[in-house]
């Protein structure tokens, strides 16, 4: 285990410590079942472009505290929560048992899960890529996928350079290592490479980031966020600016191994 992962796994102490008891809430729970695809919201976007996985095998990898676990199981999927806390994979078994349902759990890297080639449908990656060393995560995902597997990622982007420098005038949040940050232009693109990008959308302006960071009461802060998603919309120029991006998108060599 390298130095980077031991600064993830002393960061995800400090966050567990932090966590209260989870407890399954239907009404967050209800968020993720059938989201629209025109969602303002990036979390529920993701769980839209997973479509119908009754039935399917779902790698949640970094699933934390299993926050996204238990809408997944709602789903029908048979879940596998991959982690490198123990302290965070206790909050997980402890929310689904919450919620009466049942995924396998395991305490492993992302560079190496432990699990069988081909295990995964879909591999779900809820802001974990900027965690982690890109090249080395892509060849675990790409081993775990089944041939025409899905992944859907979740990432903080940074793609303005002004920005770039705006944001380390802010205060560091609780909870972050030293070693993560937002997914470069030039870090992103070289991450997809070999992939077909099926579906995409950019969210979160940085006025949005801004009232949501500055604002303790902002909540889900629907008016706010629906502003910030017509804009976007209207403007897709302004994707430039924007600070979360979801994708879904199939290995191509997973589908010319499907073709053939």
């Amino acid at each position: 285990m390298d130095e980077r992962e031991l600064a993830e796994i002393r960061r995800s102490q400090s966050e567990a410590a932090h966590t209260r008891p989870p407890v399954a809430d239907p009404e967050e729970i209800q968020r993720y079942l059938n989201p629209p695809s025109n969602t303002p919201y990036p979390l529920e976007y993701a769980f839209h472009l997973l479509g119908n996985v009754s039935g399917k095998t779902v790698v949640d990898l970094g699933c934390g505290s299993g926050e996204n676990l238990v809408p997944l199981c709602y789903r029908g999927a048979r879940v596998i929560g991959v982690d490198i806390s123990p302290d965070l994979i206790d909050l997980a078994r402890a929310r689904l048992a919450d919620a009466s349902q049942n995924a396998s759990l395991s305490v492993a890297s992302a560079y190496d899960t432990g699990l069988p080639t081909a295990t995964a449908d879909v591999v779900f990656c809820i802001a974990i890529l900027h965690h982690l060393e890109l090249d080395r995560a892509k060849a675990e995902i790409l081993r775990i996928l089944k041939p025409g597997g899905v992944l859907i990622i979740r990432e903080p982007i940074r793609f303005s350079r002004l920005l770039d420098r705006m944001r380390r005038l802010l205060p560091s949040q609780e909870d972050v290592s030293e070693y993560e940050h937002p997914l470069t232009n030039s870090e992103l693109s070289g991450f997809i490479l070999g992939f077909e990008v099926t579906a995409g959308r950019c969210f979160r302006l940085p006025t949005l980031a801004l009232i949501q960071r500055t604002t303790k009461t902002f909540g889900r802060g629907g008016f706010w966020n629906t502003l910030d998603a017509w804009i976007l919309r209207t403007l897709p120029i302004l994707a430039h600016f924007a600070t979360v991006r979801v994708m879904s998108m199939t290995a191509r060599h997973a589908v010319a191994e499907t073709s053939s």
